[in-house]
C-alpha cells in the first residue's frame, strides 16, 4: 500500500540553500550553466545596495546578475531549468551539471529572489521569479512568470542586443556578513581563473567581472616546469617550477577501463627570494604569483575540464604540512570515473572510492618524497647561506657578558652537595655528546662505530651542530632529543651553553620565515641562552629538590613548550608576522 507523504517545499528550498556554499562558489555553480549552454562570452555584473559606499564595505550588494549568449531557454526549457532535480535527460553527455540542483541551491543560498531570463532567438524573452520568502510561507514549491521590466531590458540592451541568451539575476541579496564587493571580485579572479582553466584557455571563453576579463590561472604551471624540466631535489635551487611527474595515464578500472590522467609539478620556495633581495619583498610576490600557502597545496581535480576539488589531501595522501607548500598535483577525470570520485552537489569536494585512493595513492608515494624533499634541502641552503651572521653576533655580544652568579634571596648550596650536582650535570652531558657523535658518524655512513672511536673533534662537531669557530656558547643544530626547541649543554671549558633546533617548527618560522630578519634571530638566540642558563642554575643552585627531580620537571616544561610553540606555529602559520609580511591565501 502506497501513502502520499507532503514535502515542505520551504524547508527543503531553504535546507539546500545551506549546503555550504562561499559566494564564489555559488556564483560558479551558475556559470558552469553558462558554459554548458555553449556560452562564449558570460558577464557577471555585481550591482551594489549604495553606490557611493566603498568596494571595501561589507554587506552592500543588492544583486548578482549573470549573462551569457549561450543557447537560450524556451519555455519549457525555463520551466526543467527551475525544477527541483531537473531531469537528466536535458543533460549532454560530459556536462559539467549532475545533480539538477545547483541553480537553485545556489541562487538561494546567497539571495532571496531568483529570477531567470532568456531566449532562443534573441528577439523574444521570457521571464520567471521564485522567491523564497514566499515558498516558505506557501509551503509550495512554484515560480511566477514575469514580465519583462525595464532593469531587464538595460541588460538585454547592452550584454544581448539581437542575441539569444539568459540572464540569471540573484535579487535581494542576504546582508548577514555578506563579503564586500572587493572581496568578492578578489576571490573570483582567482577561482573563475583555476576552476574553468582549460575553458577560458582552450575554449576561448571570455568571463568577464564588470569590464575586467578573467585570465587563465594553471595553479600548476605547467608551462613553466616545460621550459625547467625534471625536478632534481638533490640540486633544485628552489626558484623555479619543475616536473616531478609528467602528465601520466592511470588505470582506475581495468575491468571497466575507467581512466584518469595524473600529473605533478613542484612551486618554488619563496625564501630563496626573500635571501636574494631582503626588505624588497619578492618573496611575497613569489607567493602570489603561485599561490604559495596553506590552502593551495595538494591536488587539484578537474572533471570535464571543470575543477571540482581545489588543493585537496585526498584524504590523507597529501598531509596536512607545510613541507608539501610546493606540491602541485592535477587529476583529470571525465563523468566516467564519477563513481570514484564522489562529487558533492557543489561540486566543490570529493570523496575518493577505496580503489581511486589505492591508486592514487601508491603512484604519490615517490612524488611526495621527491617533493618535501626539495623543499627540505632548499631551506637548508637558504638557511645556512643567511644565518651565519646572526648566530656569530649573538655569540659575539654574549662573550664577555657575566651573568648573575647568586639571585637574590637564594643561597649557595653546601659545597658537598654542589659538587655532587656539578658531577651529575658533567656525566649527563658527556653520555649525551657521545651519542650525539655516534649518531653523526652513523650518518656519516660508518657502521657500528663505537664511543672510543670518537674524536675530541667529532665530539666538538655532535655539540656545536657544525665545525663553526665562531660559536662559543650559542650552537644552532639540526635536532635535539625529541625534537625540543632547545636544551642546555655544559662542559668546564665552554661554561653554560645552549644547543638551539634549527629545524623544530617555531625554529623553522624564526630562521627560514624571518631570513632577512637577523635582529630577530640574535635576540631569540640570547632568549634560550637564557633560558638555558636559568635551567642550569636551577641544577646548581636550588636546593630543596634532588636533582634527578630537577631535571624530569624542566625537562618537561622544555617538551611542553616545544609542542606548544610548534602547534602554535602551525596553526598561525599564514599570520604570523615575518618583517617583510606574509600574504594570506585563506
Amino acid at each position: 500500500m502506497e501513502i502520499n507523504i507532503e514535502i515542505d517545499a520551504g524547508r527543503l528550498l531553504y535546507g539546500l540553500s545551506r549546503i555550504g556554499y562561499t559566494t564564489a562558489s555559488a556564483l560558479c555553480d551558475i556559470i558552469d550553466n553558462s558554459v554548458r549552454a555553449g556560452a562564449t562570452k558570460i558577464n557577471l555584473v555585481i550591482i551594489k545596495e549604495r553606490e557611493e559606499l566603498a568596494d571595501s564595505r561589507k554587506n552592500n550588494v543588492r544583486d548578482y546578475v549573470i549573462i551569457d549568449n549561450g543557447c537560450g531557454m524556451d519555455d519549457a526549457g525555463l520551466k526543467e531549468a527551475l525544477k527541483l532535480g531537473s531531469s537528466d535527460e536535458h543533460y549532454e553527455d560530459h556536462s559539467l551539471s549532475k545533480f539538477g540542483l545547483g541553480l537553485k541551491s545556489a541562487a538561494f543560498s546567497q539571495s532571496d529572489v531568483l529570477h531567470v531570463i532568456s531566449s532562443t532567438d534573441g528577439t523574444s524573452f521570457l521571464k520567471y521569479e521564485i522567491s523564497l520568502p514566499e515558498v516558505i510561507a506557501r509551503k509550495k514549491y512554484f515560480a511566477e512568470k514575469k514580465d519583462i521590466d525595464d532593469a531587464d531590458k538595460q541588460i538585454i540592451s547592452k550584454y544581448l542586443s539581437g542575441s539569444k541568451g539568459t540572464i540569471i539575476r540573484l535579487s535581494q541579496v542576504r546582508k548577514v556578513n555578506h563579503p564586500s564587493v572587493k572581496a568578492t571580485i578578489k576571490e573570483l579572479n582567482l577561482r573563475i581563473g583555476v576552476i574553468y582553466y582549460y575553458f577560458i584557455k582552450e575554449s576561448n571563453i571570455e568571463i568577464y567581472i564588470g569590464d575586467n576579463k578573467i585570465k587563465p590561472i594553471d595553479p600548476l604551471f605547467v608551462e613553466e616546469a616545460n621550459i625547467n624540466g625534471t625536478l632534481n631535489e638533490n640540486e633544485w635551487d628552489g626558484k623555479t617550477v619543475k616536473w616531478i611527474e609528467k602528465p601520466k595515464e592511470i588505470v582506475l578500472d581495468d575491468e571497466n577501463q575507467i581512466k584518469a590522467t595524473l600529473e605533478i609539478t613542484q612551486l618554488p620556495y619563496p625564501p630563496v627570494f626573500r635571501m636574494e633581495n631582503p626588505g624588497e619583498g619578492k618573496d611575497a610576490e613569489i607567493r602570489e604569483k603561485y599561490l604559495i600557502g596553506s590552502s593551495n597545496y595538494g591536488f587539484y581535480v578537474y572533471r570535464n575540464k571543470r575543477l571540482i576539488a581545489w588543493a585537496h589531501g585526498l584524504q590523507g595522501i597529501i598531509p596536512y604540512d607545510q613541507d608539501y607548500f610546493a606540491f602541485r598535483g592535477r587529476i583529470l577525470i571525465d563523468d566516467s570515473a564519477d563513481d570514484y570520485f564522489n562529487i558533492d552537489v557543489k561540486k566543490s569536494n570529493i570523496t575518493l572510492s577505496d580503489e581511486a585512493f589505492n591508486i592514487i595513492s601508491d603512484l604519490s608515494q615517490e612524488s611526495k618524497a621527491k617533493s618535501k624533499k626539495a623543499w627540505l634541502n632548499a631551506g637548508r641552503r637558504v638557511t645556512e647561506a643567511s644565518n651565519v651572521e646572526p648566530n656569530e653576533i649573538a655569540n659575539r655580544i654574549i662573550l664577555n657578558f657575566e651573568q648573575i652568579d647568586l639571585l637574590p634571596g637564594d643561597e649557595e648550596l653546601e659545597e658537598g652537595e654542589l659538587k655532587e650536582r656539578v658531577l651529575s650535570i658533567k656525566q649527563d652531558m658527556e653520555k649525551k655528546v657521545e651519542t650525539m657523535a655516534l649518531m653523526l658518524k652513523q650518518d656519516k655512513g660508518e657502521e657500528s662505530p663505537t664511543t672510543q672511536s670518537l674524536t675530541e673533534d667529532e665530539k666538538d662537531e655532535a655539540i656545536r651542530g657544525s665545525k663553526n669557530p665562531t660559536a662559543s656558547k650559542i650552537f644552532r643544530v639540526s635536532s635535539v632529543p625529541d625534537n625540543l626547541l632547545w636544551e642546555p649543554y655544559y662542559d668546564t671549558d665552554k661554561g653554560d651553553c645552549v644547543r638551539i633546533n634549527k629545524y623544530h617548527r617555531f625554529g623553522r618560522y624564526i630562521y627560514e620565515d624571518n631570513i632577512a630578519n637577523k635582529d630577530l634571530q640574535i635576540v631569540f638566540e640570547l632568549l634560550l641562552l637564557q633560558l638555558a642558563e636559568s635551567e642550569l642554575y636551577s641544577y646548581k643552585k636550588i636546593g630543596g629538590y634532588k636533582y634527578e627531580e630537577l631535571k624530569k620537571i624542566l625537562t618537561e616544561f622544555r617538551r611542553i613548550s616545544s609542542e606548544f610553540l610548534a602547534n602554535m606555529t602551525r596553526k598561525l602559520e599564514d599570520v604570523l608576522p615575518p618583517k617583510y609580511g606574509k600574504i594570506n591565501y585563506d
